[in-house]
């Protein structure tokens, strides 16, 4: 059950044994059904998730009461919201599993601890920090300078799992475009 996290993070950073063994201990395994909601709008993020198998989906519920997805978590990723996490406000978006999902994860105060405690954690989470930075900040450059076609053909380029397992709908939303949208673009192509 640890054996991908434990791959991840040391592929990441360099622990001794000890403090590896220790950061495992910390985590905890959640297995989620296929739409179950594993962080909700109005609580604080209190977990911070590994994603051992399945899809987790961030997104946000417009006033309209329209989905917006922020992001997706597959296999081999973390995935938290990250405000929420960092200061502790209250989130103000969803986290969903989109597919029956094992997760493993970890408390909010157990991370500072081990970032407090294990300078190797800290080098992780500045990892996560930067890798989760420029991510938001690259999607955000595609949704304002690109057009739904190269938003689409990026996708396919840069994550086609993403379009292969995930119904058009959701991959639509992600794109930020309408189903319809999508299906011209994938029948011009």
């Amino acid at each position: 059950m640890l054996a991908q996290l434990t791959t991840y993070i040391a592929d990441r950073v360099r622990l001794t044994d000890t403090e590896l063994q220790r950061v495992l201990s910390c985590f905890h395994l959640l297995k989620a059904k296929k739409n179950e909601l594993v962080g909700r709008t109005g609580e604080p993020s209190r977990r911070m998730f590994f994603v051992n198998k399945g899809c987790l989906r961030v997104y946000y519920i417009k006033p309209d009461g329209r989905e917006a997805t922020r992001r997706f978590a597959f296999e081999n990723s973390f995935s938290t919201s990250l405000t929420s996490f960092i200061d502790g406000s209250l989130l103000k978006e969803d986290t969903q599993a989109v597919e029956p999902s094992e997760l493993l994860y970890m408390h909010r105060e157990d991370f500072y601890a081990l970032v407090d405690t294990i300078p190797a954690w800290g080098i992780f989470y500045r990892g996560f920090l930067e890798y989760a930075y420029l991510t938001n900040t690259k999607r955000l450059e595609d949704v304002i300078t690109l057009n739904p076609r190269e938003r689409y053909q990026l996708l396919l380029k840069e994550n086609p799992e993403m379009v292969l397992r995930l119904p058009n709908k959701l991959v639509a939303n992600y794109l930020n475009i309408t189903q319809e949208a999508l299906s011209r673009i994938k029948s011009g192509m």
